[in-house]
Parts: C-alpha cells; sequence; structure tokens
C-alpha cells in the first residue's frame, strides 16, 4: 500500500508538472485574437523575398548550422528565402539548402514557441531523410547502431510550419510573420528583431508575444 500510495503522488506531481508547462502561455483571449489575427492576415506574394526588420535595418539570414536569424547587413543569396502559400492565408517560409528543403518552423519550449528555428520542410508529409542536415552526438550514435532517424523523429506538426502575414499600416510591403501553432489557444508569437544568442539547437530568432493590432517597429519585416 505505502509504494502504491507513493506511486499515485508521483504520478500526480507529474501531471500537475506537465499542466503547469502547459498554461504557461495559454490565453484566455487566444481565440478572440487567433480570428483577429487571421482576419487581418493577407496573402502575399509568392517568390523569392529579403525580409528587413525595420527596427535594426538587418536581414534574416540562414547562417551555417541551419540558423536563421536577423543578423546580415546585406543582401546576399544567404538571405534569400522563398515564399510559398500553404493555403488562404497561410505560408511556408522556406530556404532551399543542399538536397534538404529547410522550413522556418516555430520551436516548442517548456509550453511556449519561443523561437523561429530551421526544420526540414515536412508541410507535404515528407518523410524525413538525411539529406544535408547537421547531426549531432544522438544522431551520430542512432547511424552507428543502424537506428534510422524516420523511426526516431515524430513527424513535425504542420502549424509548426506555417506562418501569417499581418500587413503593417502606412508601410508598404512591411507586414508583422505570426506564427499559426497554437494561434488559436495560445499568446500570438511574431517573428522578432533579436535573435536566441544560442547555438546548434537553441539558436534561431525568439517569437515575441503580439496581437494583430500590436504596434513595435521590432516585430515589422519588409519583404523585398
Amino acid at each position: 500500500m505505502k509504494y502504491l500510495w507513493v506511486l499515485s503522488l508521483l504520478v500526480f506531481t507529474l501531471l500537475l508538472h506537465i499542466q503547469s508547462i502547459y498554461a504557461q502561455g495559454v490565453s484566455k483571449t487566444g481565440k478572440k485574437d487567433g480570428n483577429a489575427i487571421f482576419k487581418s492576415g493577407v496573402n502575399v506574394p509568392q517568390g523569392k523575398f529579403h525580409f528587413k526588420n525595420i527596427k535594426t535595418g538587418k536581414y534574416l539570414d540562414f547562417l551555417p548550422g541551419n540558423l536563421p536569424e536577423p543578423v546580415a547587413g546585406k543582401k546576399s543569396a544567404s538571405n534569400l528565402w522563398i515564399v510559398k502559400r500553404y493555403s488562404n492565408k497561410y505560408f511556408e517560409i522556406r530556404h532551399d539548402h543542399g538536397t534538404a528543403k529547410k522550413c522556418l518552423s516555430a520551436r516548442w519550449t517548456k509550453g511556449v514557441d519561443d523561437a523561429g528555428v530551421m526544420w526540414q520542410c515536412e508541410l507535404k508529409n515528407m518523410k524525413r531523410s538525411l539529406g544535408d542536415q547537421t547531426l549531432d552526438n544522438e544522431d551520430i550514435e542512432a547511424i552507428e547502431t543502424n537506428e534510422t532517424l524516420s523511426k526516431r523523429y515524430a513527424p513535425i506538426v504542420w502549424t509548426k510550419q506555417v506562418w501569417v502575414f499581418v500587413p503593417v499600416s502606412g508601410k508598404a510591403k512591411t507586414y508583422k510573420i505570426i506564427a499559426v501553432d497554437h494561434l488559436y489557444d495560445m499568446t500570438p508569437k511574431c517573428l522578432s528583431h533579436k535573435p536566441t544568442g544560442g547555438k546548434g539547437k537553441r539558436g534561431g530568432t525568439i517569437l515575441k508575444s503580439c496581437k494583430y493590432n500590436t504596434k513595435d517597429t521590432s516585430l515589422y519585416w519588409k519583404m523585398e
């Protein structure tokens, strides 16, 4: 009986911990905010574009190690992105890098989407392949033990790889880029002007809380 009680207590504690993590980003106005963002979103042109942050004047760059960070001072091939419509007002932002196409994706950390990162595009439910992905020690160990990556990774949820473009009033070709992931149940997240400062898997661009009418130049991106 004693061991059963201890086990029950551990399970209850774990459930409370999971619930507290999930609740960090939950918003009572999530559905309202999500609907307002979708209504304000537009179908932007498809094609190849550079994204310039209005506050810093820096371009969103694709750095070695599969890191998307807003640090480039001028246009180049590494900050030329492909914008493609996934469905009405939902767009993928892609960079064709070698054989494995990378999509800007919302990363989930401790109960919230915290950063824009680059993951292999899986919007068409394609299986993961090694391609030219950067492998960490766990990946190498999996290969050495004949464990395939397709078995080790769960499919990426499509909402993590699509974005809504909300135009900025009075500024031509300028938008807030908002993650679709958890758009209707959590606090919306916009692509910001700041890199995470991390390296490897922790690198990327910070996602900042926002709404459809947020006025913040650090969240404004001009498509050039």
